[in-house]
């Protein structure tokens, strides 16, 4: 049997210059802190973790996907406020928040219901939207990551054009995970009836 894949289905986010810059700038200002973090090319929102799945369903996986994509519209979420987990005492994940976006809810939720017709358990937790965009190792002074967070608590980045799904396929490396996309999924195109173009 060939060797299973660890999978996820989400969405890639590029940042903008605005974002860029201000993400380049988190290490400088939580200069205390030790913080790893996530590569620009990385950046994504999960929609559903799928863990270890034989080849042999990756096609099923697919073809409900397809037919997932195929009943949304393209949308555009903002990326917009900065937080942690788990809190400041502890902080574990530095992340942007996406706000403004009920079809990411209705998507996630749609994923979850039509895969677990393939066996895939229905992840009922509550569903925050967010890019993880740094890893702490060492969280730093206290009052120094509260005063960050605070301060850009509503701060606006981006909006963030949410055009398809993709498939990703995660390996784990010593250095970090490095994610592969195996197949997108265009929003709102019903392949049966798109126009020819002659």
């Amino acid at each position: 049997m060939s060797e299973k894949k660890r999978l996820f289905i989400g969405v890639k986010v590029d940042f903008n210059n605005r974002t860029e810059k201000f993400f380049s700038s988190i290490p400088g200002i939580l200069g205390e802190a030790e913080i790893k973090l996530t590569k620009p090319e990385n950046m994504h929102v999960t929609l559903k973790f799928l863990g270890d799945v034989r080849p042999d369903k990756i096609t099923q996986i697919s073809s409900k996907l397809k037919l997932i994509s195929d009943k949304f519209s393209e949308f555009e979420p903002l990326l917009k406020g900065v937080g942690v987990f788990k809190d400041f005492y502890h902080p574990k994940i530095l992340w942007f928040g996406l706000r403004n976006c009920p079809s990411f809810e209705k998507l996630k939720n749609e994923i979850e219901n039509s895969l677990s017709d393939l066996g895939f358990e229905i992840d009922f937790r509550n569903f925050a939207p967010h890019l993880t965009v740094g890893r702490f190792k060492e969280p730093g002074p206290v009052e120094q990551l509260r005063k960050f967070v605070n301060m850009n608590r509503e701060v606006y980045l981006q909006t963030v054009p949410v055009r398809e799904l993709a498939l990703f396929e995660s390996i784990l490396k010593p250095e970090g995970p490095e994610y592969t996309i195996l197949q997108k999924f265009q929003l709102g195109i019903d392949s049966g009836f798109r126009e020819l173009t002659l």
